[in-house]
């Protein structure tokens, strides 16, 4: 789904990282508006193993979960913590994982 370019002012795009591939964002926009706007639609497995994708998208839901890392302690331990794609706000350099259901 391609974004809206016409009359608007975007800033200047960056990269974040889903899965290992590159995805472009812009200032403002959550991790799941990108990845939509990448054509990007599955972002977990339910305990099934289907896939699942944002309903939502305003963080009731919880069917856009997401992993991101999240340093802890003094020693800098990286640990991934489950967000809502839907209200993470996309930042240059990110690293974004599916999140997988036990």
């Amino acid at each position: 789904m391609p974004r809206i370019t016409k009359g608007s002012l975007r800033g200047t795009p960056f990269e974040f990282t889903f899965e290992g591939e590159r995805v472009e964002a812009y200032p403002g926009e959550t991790v799941a508006a990108a990845l939509i706007a990448g054509e990007r639609m599955q972002f977990r497995q339910d305990s099934r193993g289907s896939a699942r994708g944002p309903y939502c998208n305003m963080g009731t839901c919880f069917e856009c979960l997401v992993k991101v890392p999240s340093v802890s302690g003094a020693e800098g331990e990286v640990t991934w913590r489950t967000v809502r794609s839907c209200l993470t706000p996309a930042k240059a350099g990110l690293m974004v994982r599916s999140e997988r259901s036990p």
